[in-house]
C-alpha cells in the first residue's frame, strides 16, 4: 500500500474506532445510570444524567452508604469546596476499603469528567457488585465468565467465550434463566438467528419474573463492538440471585420435583372441579339434561377415573421416596399427600353419593312414566 493510499485510509479508520469507543462510552453511561438507581431508588432519589448528578458527590456518597452499610462525612453546601470535599471523602473511603483507584482526583468527579466517571463507577460496580471483595478483585472476571460458562454448558447453540460476542444473539442469556428458571423460558423455541427476539425475550422474562432490572437494551447489541463492562453489570445481578450452578444430580432432583409438584396440582385441580360438579342439584332436571348428566357421570367413572386413580399411586410412591432420609432435603412439594387423600375421598363420597341419587331419579322418572302410561291406557279404553 502506498502512502499517499495509508494517509487516505488512516482518517477512516481513526473514525471507525472513535465512533466505536462513543457508541461504547454511550451504552456504558445509560447501563450505570439504571445500575446507580436500583439503588438510589430505596431510599427515593434518582440521577438523570451520569455526568452531572455526581458533581457535588452527594449521591455518590449516598450509593456508596446504600452498598456497604457505611456512614460517610457529607458537607451540606452548594460552593465547589463543598464539592470537592464530598467527592475526596469518597474517594478516601474507597481507598480504605483497599480498592485501587487510578488516576480519578475529586476535580475530576467535580468538573464532569465523562472518562473518570465511568472508570470510577465501574470500579465501584467491579468492587462491590461483581467481585464483592476488593481482595480478589483480579479474579472477579474470571469467576463470573466461568460461573456463565457452567451455566450455559449443555446448551445447543450457546458456547461463553467472552463477555461480548458470545451473548450477541441472546441465547446465552435465555440459557442462564433456563438454566435456573426452567418453567418460564421456553428454550428449545428459541432460534439462534433471531437474536433480536432472543435478547428482548431474556431482558424481559428476568425483568417481569426475576425482578432483575432491564440494565441492556436489544439496541445496544446492534453496535459492532459489545461493551464488555456493560454485560458483565448486567450479568452479575443473575450471578448474585444464583450463585450456585446446580449440579446434574441437582437438575435431575429438580425436574423430579417439579413433575411431581406439577402433577400433584392438576390432581388436585381436578378433584375439586369434580367435587363441585357433583354436588349439583339433579332433582326434577330435564330429561334431556338428566340422560347427559348421566353420560357424563359414567364416562367420568369408566374413562377419567381410572387414569387419576394411576396418577394418584403414582404420587404416592413419590412422596414415598420423598421422605426417605437421602430425597427429604433436597425435594420440596407444594401439595401433601394428606391433602390430596383428603380431597379423593371427599370426591369418592360424593360420587357414590350421586350415583345413588341418580339411581333413585332414574327409579322416580321410571315409576313416573310408568304411571303415566297406565293413565294413557285406561284412557283409551
Amino acid at each position: 500500500m502506498t502512502a499517499a493510499v495509508e494517509e487516505e485510509c488512516e482518517p477512516d479508520v481513526l473514525h471507525v474506532l472513535q465512533k466505536s469507543m462513543n457508541d461504547r462510552s454511550a451504552i456504558q453511561k445509560k447501563t450505570f445510570t439504571k445500575w446507580i438507581n436500583t439503588y438510589l431508588i430505596k431510599v427515593g432519589q434518582t440521577i438523570e444524567d451520569l455526568y452531572m448528578d455526581l458533581q457535588d458527590g452527594n449521591k455518590l456518597i449516598t450509593l456508596l452508604e446504600i452498598l456497604t452499610g457505611d456512614r460517610l462525612p457529607r458537607e451540606r453546601g452548594k460552593m465547589r469546596f463543598h464539592k470537592l470535599q464530598n467527592v475526596e471523602n469518597c474517594l478516601a473511603f474507597l481507598k480504605r476499603k483497599n480498592i485501587k483507584l487510578v488516576n480519578i482526583r475529586n476535580d475530576d468527579i467535580v468538573d464532569g469528567n465523562p472518562k473518570l466517571i465511568l472508570g470510577l463507577i465501574w470500579t465501584i460496580i467491579l468492587n462491590f457488585e461483581i467481585s464483592h471483595d476488593p481482595e480478589s478483585q483480579a479474579s472477579a472476571k474470571a469467576n463470573l465468565i466461568d460461573w456463565a460458562k457452567r451455566a450455559c454448558r449443555g446448551y445447543k447453540g450457546v458456547e461463553v467465550r467472552n463477555f461480548t460476542t458470545s451473548f450477541k444473539n441472546g441465547m446465552a442469556f435465555n440459557a442462564i434463566i433456563h438454566r435456573f428458571r426452567p418453567d418460564i423460558i421456553d428454550y428449545e423455541k428459541l432460534i439462534p438467528e433471531n437474536a433480536e427476539e432472543n435478547l428482548e425475550n431474556a431482558f424481559s422474562v428476568a425483568e417481569e419474573e426475576l425482578g432483575i432490572p432491564r440494565l441492556l437494551d436489544v439496541e445496544d447489541f446492534l453496535i459492532d463492538e459489545l461493551d464488555e463492562k456493560s454485560i458483565m453489570t448486567y450479568l452479575s445481578a443473575f450471578n448474585r440471585m444464583y450463585s450456585k450452578v446446580p449440579t446434574e444430580e441437582e437438575l435431575a432432583i429438580k425436574m423430579y420435583s417439579d413433575r411431581i409438584n406439577s402433577d400433584a396440582k392438576k390432581l388436585l385441580t381436578w378433584l375439586k372441579t369434580n367435587i363441585d360438579r357433583l354436588e349439583k342439584r339433579i332433582y326434577k332436571m330435564e330429561p334431556e339434561l338428566f340422560e347427559k348428566y348421566k353420560e357424563d357421570l359414567q364416562h367420568l367413572k369408566e374413562e377419567e377415573l381410572p387414569n387419576k386413580l394411576e396418577l394418584k399411586e403414582f404420587l404416592a410412591d413419590c412422596y414415598k421416596n420423598i421422605e426417605s432420609a437421602e430425597a427429604e432435603d433436597s425435594l420440596t412439594t407444594d401439595v401433601t399427600m394428606d391433602k390430596l387423600n383428603h380431597y379423593w375421598d371427599a370426591f369418592e363420597r360424593c360420587l357414590a353419593d350421586k350415583e345413588a341419587c341418580v339411581q333413585n331419579e332414574s327409579d322416580r322418572i321410571s315409576a313416573q312414566n310408568e304411571l303415566a302410561d297406565k293413565i294413557q291406557e285406561k284412557a283409551d279404553e
